[in-house]
């Protein structure tokens, strides 16, 4: 190593003689100063990680590919800097040597012959040459640079392949294609950020990815992280999960999911279990998404169709469970102390998570038991596209309606950027909600903070509704503190009541047609929706109406005017079976009169979702 300090330092000697600077390992004149290029990173995570417990994470080790002047196709001869070099960590070693700001070299190393094997460029395996030291070009515009990690081990045994993609149709698509065998460890799989460093009048030479500076990688886990949880609401009642229904089936429909499972929580989402071989496709989102253009767009192809299931298998600590958890912070998860089950991103998921089961309620008192069968629900595919280096949380809410199949809430939580919540009330039909605030996602307690926006999806056999306001959806707000879903539903379809446990105002100008929503990420997916902007403190609703119940006039018997004065203080009463004239409150009692009220004829299909904000 001393070699190139020594190396390094006559260079720097050289540049202060003759006002040069350098282009890689060459001089070039007319330029600003003497820089080399240098290395750091951050691994954003649950618990944000830095210094060495940050790249204990990467094994102390992660491999660079840098250009200038990126352009789509493959590096033009001379602008590549950095050809897949590695790049190693040491404690405390910063500024032992010019190229060395934070503890991570490059300058002298060299892959083994069995590392090189299995590092490629464009399909062709990389040297394994000693790496000499890079310098900032000041008669560039810009660099380009990307990078990956996997454990060196892996590597060396072939268990993991890295190919770099050199050309592509535009310049995200040159990422990478990382081949990886069951034997793999996938858990120190992880590819960076892409960073664009470009050239302004202001050269700062201490300042993180800016020209001249130190060149920062934001890595980012190749996988995601998946755990359900349950809980119940139903008062009186202890519950229990007795079975979860499933198909093995590319297409599941609840007729069809008719597998049985007693041990562990099973529903049909397309996913890839893990100890697979296959592959992992890694490209970067194109530039209509300013804010996640850099961001690495990770997929993974099973080596064999066999190995991709249909349905996902997780713990079997709910269905073990006596009972469930009776609040979202004591639900019942799938495994032990909440441990996340670790699985292949999939955000090109394009199918719904479809959830059938079996339960038992036990009353407290009595001991009288309910078994309740073959309870279904559905979330959108756009809630399931899993991605890299986030950990998703869905809760399942067991209700005590009774106007409607059993809701659920589904809750999903991603640590990468702070929470993010899903609650689904789904059945069929089925309705999605979740909270954004300051482009973050959001909750307060158990649902949403004050001042969000609340997007609500509705779900109806397997298809999003185009919700019409006032027509096919409706927003209430003003409804009790501690309604439910069925509470609220029995308040509004009593019209001949005047007054109800549940008090509720429609209010459909709260909300507005949106045709997408954010993302987890900062992006936006394309799906109908209905966005209600900056929500206060208290309680509101969502109503979508499938089919609509009709009513009907029928007669109420009042044999007196003492019979009349209490109906008409509790009935909205009419003096006709068409309801065109209404009682009012100085009416007096008539004898030659027939007095009738408005019931519900039919119930029609509706679906509730409350929602709480503090």
């Amino acid at each position: 190593m001393k070699k190139y300090v020594l190396f390094a330092t006559a260079l720097i000697a050289l540049a202060s003689c003759t006002n040069d600077d350098f282009v890689g390992d060459n001089a070039k004149g007319d330029a600003a100063g003497f820089a080399p290029i240098s290395f750091a990173f951050d691994v954003p995570t649950a618990t944000r990680a830095a210094g060495a417990e940050a790249a204990t994470k990467l094994n102390n080790q992660f491999i660079v590919w840098g250009e200038k002047n990126e352009t789509k196709d493959a590096p033009v001869t001379g602008n590549l800097v950095f050809p897949d070099y590695k790049v190693t960590y040491t404690a405390n070693s910063a500024y032992t040597t010019t190229s060395n700001t934070k503890d991570w070299e490059y300058v002298g190393l060299s892959w083994t012959s069995a590392e090189a094997a299995n590092i490629k460029e464009g399909g062709t395996a990389v040297t394994d040459n000693v790496q000499t030291i890079k310098y900032w070009d000041y008669a560039a515009t810009d660099y380009t640079f990307t990078a990956v990690s996997a454990k060196p081990a892996d590597i060396a045994a072939g268990y993991v392949t890295i190919n770099k993609l050199t050309s592509g149709t535009t310049v995200y698509d040159k990422g990478y294609e990382v081949d990886v065998t069951a034997d793999a460890d996938l858990s120190s799989l992880y590819f960076a950020d892409r960073v664009k460093i470009t050239q302004s009048n202001d050269k700062d030479r201490t300042a993180t990815n800016k020209y001249g500076g130190n060149v920062t990688f934001t890595f980012r886990n190749g996988q995601s992280q998946v755990r359900v949880g349950m809980y119940e609401t139903i008062p009186g009642y202890d519950v229990k999960v007795t079975s979860f229904y499933y198909v093995d089936n590319a297409a599941p429909t609840f007729a069809t999911m008719t597998t049985p499972s007693t041990t562990n929580f099973v529903a049909n989402v397309p996913n890839t279990a893990t100890g697979v071989a296959g592959k992992f496709t890694v490209k970067y989102y194109d530039a209509t998404v300013a804010s996640t253009e850099n961001h690495p767009t990770i997929s993974f192809t099973p080596t064999a169709a066999a190995s991709t299931k249909t349905y996902i298998t997780l713990g079997d600590q709910i269905a073990a469970a006596t009972k469930l958890g009776e609040t979202s912070t004591t639900a019942t998860f799938d495994k032990a102390a909440g441990a996340f089950t670790t699985v292949f991103p999939q955000e090109g998921n394009d199918k719904n998570l479809k959830l059938k089961i079996d339960y038992q309620l036990t009353n407290t008192v009595t001991g009288e038991i309910i078994n309740i069968t073959g309870k279904t629900a559905e979330v959108p595919y756009q809630y399931l596209q899993w991605k890299p280096n986030f950990k998703y949380t869905y809760l399942f809410k067991i209700n005590d309606n009774d106007l409607y199949p059993i809701t659920f809430d589904a809750v999903v939580i991603e640590a990468e950027n702070g929470e993010v919540e899903y609650i689904t009330t789904v059945s069929e039909p089925s309705i999605t909600t979740f909270g954004v605030k300051a482009n973050k996602y959001v909750h307060g307690g158990n649902e949403y903070e004050a001042g969000s926006d609340i997007y609500a999806t509705i779900e109806d056999a397997s298809s999003v509704v185009n919700p019409t306001l006032g027509t096919n959806v409706n927003l209430y707000k003003g409804v009790t503190a501690g309604a439910t879903e069925a509470s609220l539903a029995e308040a509004i379809a009593e019209v001949s009541a005047k007054t109800h446990s549940v008090a509720f105002t429609l209010d459909n100008s709260i909300g507005t047609k949106v045709t997408s929503v954010p993302t987890e990420n900062g992006s936006t997916t394309a799906i109908n929706a209905v966005k209600m902007t900056g929500l206060a403190a208290g309680t509101y609703a969502v109503e979508y109406v499938k089919n609509a119940r009709t009513y009907k006039f029928v007669e109420v018997p009042i044999a007196d005017a003492t019979e009349f004065t209490a109906a008409k203080a509790a009935l909205n009463l009419y003096e006709d079976n068409t309801g065109t004239t209404a009682v009012g409150d100085s009416d007096t009692y008539s004898d030659a009169k027939h007095y009738y009220k408005q019931v519900v004829d039919n119930v029609g299909a509706y679906a509730y979702k409350v929602i709480v904000v503090q």
